[in-house]
Protein backbone atom coordinates (compact mmCIF):
# COMPACT_ATOMS: atom_id res chain seq x y z
CA UNK A 1 0.00 0.00 0.00
CA UNK A 2 1.35 3.40 -0.98
CA UNK A 3 2.41 5.62 1.93
CA UNK A 4 -0.07 8.50 2.23
CA UNK A 5 1.97 10.41 4.82
CA UNK A 6 4.90 12.30 3.38
CA UNK A 7 5.41 14.91 6.10
CA UNK A 8 4.14 16.19 9.46
CA UNK A 9 1.39 18.21 7.82
CA UNK A 10 -0.13 15.07 6.27
CA UNK A 11 -0.14 13.34 9.66
CA UNK A 12 -1.56 16.34 11.49
CA UNK A 13 -4.36 16.82 8.98
CA UNK A 14 -5.32 13.15 9.27
CA UNK A 15 -5.52 13.39 13.06
CA UNK A 16 -7.43 16.66 13.02
CA UNK A 17 -10.18 15.11 10.88
CA UNK A 18 -11.08 13.03 13.96
CA UNK A 19 -12.13 10.28 11.58
CA UNK A 20 -11.44 6.81 12.97
CA UNK A 21 -9.87 5.40 9.82
CA UNK A 22 -7.68 8.48 9.25
CA UNK A 23 -6.61 8.57 12.89
CA UNK A 24 -5.75 4.87 12.93
CA UNK A 25 -3.78 5.17 9.70
CA UNK A 26 -1.76 8.12 11.03
CA UNK A 27 -1.04 6.42 14.36
CA UNK A 28 -0.07 3.19 12.60
CA UNK A 29 2.31 5.15 10.39
CA UNK A 30 3.98 6.71 13.44
CA UNK A 31 4.08 3.42 15.33
CA UNK A 32 5.76 1.67 12.41
CA UNK A 33 8.23 4.48 11.74
CA UNK A 34 11.67 2.98 12.35
CA UNK A 35 13.15 6.48 12.44
CA UNK A 36 10.84 7.54 15.28
CA UNK A 37 11.37 4.25 17.13
CA UNK A 38 15.16 4.63 16.84
CA UNK A 39 14.97 8.11 18.37
CA UNK A 40 12.90 6.80 21.31
CA UNK A 41 15.15 3.74 21.65
CA UNK A 42 18.23 5.93 21.89
CA UNK A 43 16.77 7.98 24.74
CA UNK A 44 15.28 5.02 26.65
CA UNK A 45 18.40 2.86 26.28
CA UNK A 46 20.55 5.74 27.54
CA UNK A 47 18.47 5.67 30.72
CA UNK A 48 18.84 1.91 31.14
CA UNK A 49 15.61 0.83 29.49
CA UNK A 50 14.81 -2.17 27.30
CA UNK A 51 13.05 -2.83 24.01
CA UNK A 52 9.89 -3.57 25.99
CA UNK A 53 10.18 -0.14 27.63
CA UNK A 54 10.58 1.41 24.17
CA UNK A 55 7.39 -0.26 22.90
CA UNK A 56 5.41 0.66 26.00
CA UNK A 57 6.57 4.28 26.19
CA UNK A 58 6.17 4.88 22.46
CA UNK A 59 2.62 3.51 22.52
CA UNK A 60 1.69 5.70 25.48
CA UNK A 61 3.37 8.73 23.95
CA UNK A 62 1.34 8.34 20.74
CA UNK A 63 -1.91 8.36 22.73
CA UNK A 64 -0.83 11.46 24.65
CA UNK A 65 0.17 13.13 21.37
CA UNK A 66 -3.25 12.30 19.91
CA UNK A 67 -4.94 13.89 22.93
CA UNK A 68 -2.79 17.00 22.55
CA UNK A 69 -3.78 17.31 18.88
CA UNK A 70 -7.49 16.78 19.59
CA UNK A 71 -7.36 19.37 22.39
CA UNK A 72 -5.59 21.85 20.12
CA UNK A 73 -2.52 21.97 22.36
CA UNK A 74 0.12 20.65 20.00
CA UNK A 75 1.82 23.48 18.10
CA UNK A 76 3.75 22.29 15.01
CA UNK A 77 5.58 25.61 14.91
CA UNK A 78 7.30 24.80 18.22
CA UNK A 79 8.48 21.27 17.48
CA UNK A 80 8.22 18.52 14.89
CA UNK A 81 5.95 15.57 15.58
CA UNK A 82 8.88 13.20 16.13
CA UNK A 83 10.61 15.59 18.55
CA UNK A 84 7.36 16.06 20.46
CA UNK A 85 6.70 12.30 20.73
CA UNK A 86 10.29 11.46 21.70
CA UNK A 87 10.11 14.03 24.50
CA UNK A 88 6.85 12.57 25.80
CA UNK A 89 8.16 8.99 25.59
CA UNK A 90 11.30 9.95 27.50
CA UNK A 91 9.20 11.62 30.20
CA UNK A 92 7.04 8.48 30.32
CA UNK A 93 10.10 6.35 30.99
CA UNK A 94 11.34 8.73 33.70
CA UNK A 95 7.93 8.50 35.37
CA UNK A 96 7.92 4.72 35.06
CA UNK A 97 11.33 4.47 36.71
CA UNK A 98 10.26 6.73 39.58
CA UNK A 99 7.02 4.78 39.99
CA UNK A 100 8.83 1.44 40.09
CA UNK A 101 11.28 2.79 42.64
CA UNK A 102 8.42 4.15 44.76
CA UNK A 103 6.47 0.90 44.58
CA UNK A 104 9.57 -1.11 45.45
CA UNK A 105 10.13 1.00 48.54
CA UNK A 106 6.47 0.78 49.53
CA UNK A 107 6.54 -3.00 49.01
CA UNK A 108 9.65 -3.35 51.17
CA UNK A 109 8.04 -1.32 53.94
CA UNK A 110 4.82 -3.33 53.65
CA UNK A 111 6.72 -6.61 53.88
CA UNK A 112 8.62 -5.40 56.96
CA UNK A 113 5.48 -4.09 58.65
CA UNK A 114 3.51 -7.17 57.68
CA UNK A 115 6.19 -9.45 59.09
CA UNK A 116 6.20 -7.57 62.37
CA UNK A 117 2.41 -7.52 62.63
CA UNK A 118 2.10 -11.20 61.75
CA UNK A 119 4.60 -12.03 64.44
CA UNK A 120 3.13 -9.78 67.11
CA UNK A 121 -0.56 -9.55 66.20
CA UNK A 122 -1.98 -12.05 63.67
CA UNK A 123 -5.51 -10.72 64.12
CA UNK A 124 -4.51 -7.17 63.21
CA UNK A 125 -2.62 -8.42 60.17
CA UNK A 126 -5.72 -10.30 59.04
CA UNK A 127 -7.83 -7.16 59.51
CA UNK A 128 -5.44 -5.13 57.36
CA UNK A 129 -5.66 -7.68 54.56
CA UNK A 130 -9.45 -7.76 54.85
CA UNK A 131 -9.57 -3.94 54.76
CA UNK A 132 -7.47 -3.95 51.57
CA UNK A 133 -9.78 -6.50 49.93
CA UNK A 134 -12.85 -4.50 50.98
CA UNK A 135 -11.41 -1.28 49.58
CA UNK A 136 -10.57 -3.00 46.27
CA UNK A 137 -14.16 -4.21 46.12
CA UNK A 138 -15.40 -0.65 46.70
CA UNK A 139 -13.09 0.85 44.05
CA UNK A 140 -14.29 -1.72 41.54
CA UNK A 141 -17.79 -0.20 41.84
CA UNK A 142 -16.85 3.36 40.84
CA UNK A 143 -15.35 2.67 37.41
CA UNK A 144 -11.97 1.73 36.01
CA UNK A 145 -10.84 5.33 35.47
CA UNK A 146 -11.56 6.35 39.07
CA UNK A 147 -10.03 3.14 40.32
CA UNK A 148 -6.84 3.90 38.40
CA UNK A 149 -6.80 7.55 39.48
CA UNK A 150 -7.34 6.83 43.18
CA UNK A 151 -4.81 3.99 43.11
CA UNK A 152 -2.16 6.37 41.72
CA UNK A 153 -3.23 9.08 44.18
CA UNK A 154 -3.11 6.61 47.07
CA UNK A 155 0.38 5.52 45.99
CA UNK A 156 1.63 9.12 46.46
CA UNK A 157 1.93 9.95 42.76
CA UNK A 158 2.12 13.69 42.16
CA UNK A 159 -0.58 15.40 40.11
CA UNK A 160 1.96 15.96 37.34
CA UNK A 161 2.73 12.22 37.25
CA UNK A 162 -0.97 11.34 37.31
CA UNK A 163 -1.65 13.74 34.43
CA UNK A 164 1.17 12.16 32.45
CA UNK A 165 0.12 8.58 33.20
CA UNK A 166 -3.55 9.14 32.30
CA UNK A 167 -2.91 11.59 29.45
CA UNK A 168 -4.54 14.71 30.89
CA UNK A 169 -3.44 18.01 29.41
CA UNK A 170 -2.54 19.61 32.76
CA UNK A 171 -2.11 18.99 36.48
CA UNK A 172 -5.26 21.04 37.12
CA UNK A 173 -7.31 18.61 35.03
CA UNK A 174 -5.79 15.67 36.94
CA UNK A 175 -6.54 17.37 40.26
CA UNK A 176 -10.18 17.95 39.32
CA UNK A 177 -10.52 14.35 38.12
CA UNK A 178 -9.13 13.02 41.41
CA UNK A 179 -11.48 15.29 43.38
CA UNK A 180 -14.46 14.09 41.33
CA UNK A 181 -13.50 10.46 41.93
CA UNK A 182 -13.08 11.05 45.65
CA UNK A 183 -16.58 12.59 45.72
CA UNK A 184 -17.87 9.62 43.75
CA UNK A 185 -16.25 7.27 46.26
CA UNK A 186 -17.76 9.20 49.17
CA UNK A 187 -21.22 9.13 47.59
CA UNK A 188 -20.96 5.38 46.97
CA UNK A 189 -19.94 4.70 50.58
CA UNK A 190 -22.77 6.93 51.81
CA UNK A 191 -25.19 4.70 49.93
CA UNK A 192 -23.48 1.59 51.31
CA UNK A 193 -23.25 2.17 55.07
CA UNK A 194 -22.48 -1.52 55.54
CA UNK A 195 -19.20 -1.21 53.63
CA UNK A 196 -18.38 2.11 55.29
CA UNK A 197 -18.91 0.57 58.72
CA UNK A 198 -16.83 -2.43 57.73
CA UNK A 199 -13.93 -0.22 56.69
CA UNK A 200 -14.14 1.80 59.91
CA UNK A 201 -14.20 -1.28 62.10
CA UNK A 202 -11.12 -2.91 60.52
Amino acid sequence: MKNQFHNDQDILEALQRQDTSSTNAALKHLLQSEKLRSFVRKQVFALGGSDEDVRECLGQALLVFLNRVEDGIYNPAQSSISTFIVKIATQMYHTKRRSEFRRANMHDRSVEIGAIETETNPEESFNMQHRKETMEKVLAQIGDKCRQLLSLYGSSFSMAEIAQQIGYKSTDVAKMAVQDCRKKLHQFLTQRPDLLAELREL
